[in-house]
């Protein structure tokens, strides 16, 4: 489904020059839930945005489906952690949800299912006529998931984005994610600094080095696909492969590299 070949992105300024992603390889199949994680200025952010399209990478490629990613596609949609920033508060939660419907110049009767049925996937099928200024944090995020799965995508890129909720909300944004990801069996790639939640999460966790980037282990997560918040987070197998990833990452910090880099 989705392919990251040799990327690189180097910031290039007046001053400086900043190689933020060094050579990064990876795929994800057809309705995987891909997680990644890495030490804080890791490039994360700036992965994702060469994935999704909104910034051009020095050197290698992405491919969608088997076509090379040069613009954002029609087939990905992206859910970032400033879900304030994401949402018009001057617009109605349905109709935040309905607006890149409209881009696509959908049928306004298939425009209204869309947006009544991903509302309802989020439980906010009541809240259609408020505004996002009126509703929790959590609440804004689900509006923001809401919008990406009317969308219809057959990638899911997620940017840290349960960040800036509280616990309580996080567990239960995190279990929407895997009811979603069952029911439409959407791809996702989930970037996130939280290594509890890349473990519950995902099928398997990508461990990013210290830039400049480089894919440091790819972690198969053998957990049974039928998760809770208190019985997973309770197993061994859990504190194992949480406490494996935490070393890699701290291995990261370290400065630890990859053989002849």
């Amino acid at each position: 489904m989705l392919e990251v070949r040799k990327l690189r992105k180097v910031y290039e300024g007046a001053s400086r020059t900043v190689e933020a992603i060094r050579d990064v390889n990876f795929s994800v199949g057809q309705g995987e839930l891909v997680c990644i994680v890495g030490p804080s200025g890791a490039g994360k952010t700036t992965l994702l945005k060469c994935i999704a399209g909104l910034l051009a990478p020095t050197s290698g490629s992405v491919v969608l489906e088997g076509n090379p990613v040069i613009s954002p596609p029609p087939a990905m949609a992206v859910v970032f952690q400033e879900y304030g920033r994401s949402l018009f508060p001057w617009m109605t939660v349905h109709d935040n949800v309905a607006l890149p419907l409209k881009q696509k110049k959908m049928p306004a009767e298939r425009r209204q299912e869309l947006v009544r049925n991903a509302l309802a996937a989020v439980d906010l099928a009541n809240v259609h006529g408020a505004y996002p200024w009126q509703l929790s944090g959590g609440m804004q995020q689900r509006v923001a998931i809401a919008r990406a799965v009317a969308y219809e995508p057959h990638v899911l890129l997620m940017d840290e984005p349960f960040a800036a909720v509280d616990a309580q909300t996080r567990a239960d944004l995190e279990d929407l994610i895997r009811v979603l990801w069952h029911r439409l069996r959407v791809t996702v790639l989930f970037v996130t600094h939280d290594i509890d939640e890349s473990v519950y999460l995902g099928q398997r966790v990508l461990v990013m080095t210290h830039a400049p980037t480089v894919i440091m282990e790819d972690v198969a997560i053998d957990l049974p696909d039928e998760r809770t918040q208190l019985e997973t987070r309770s197993m061994a197998r859990f504190g194992e492969l949480r406490k494996h990833i935490y070393s890699q990452i701290q291995l990261a910090k370290q400065g630890w590299r990859p053989p002849g880099q």
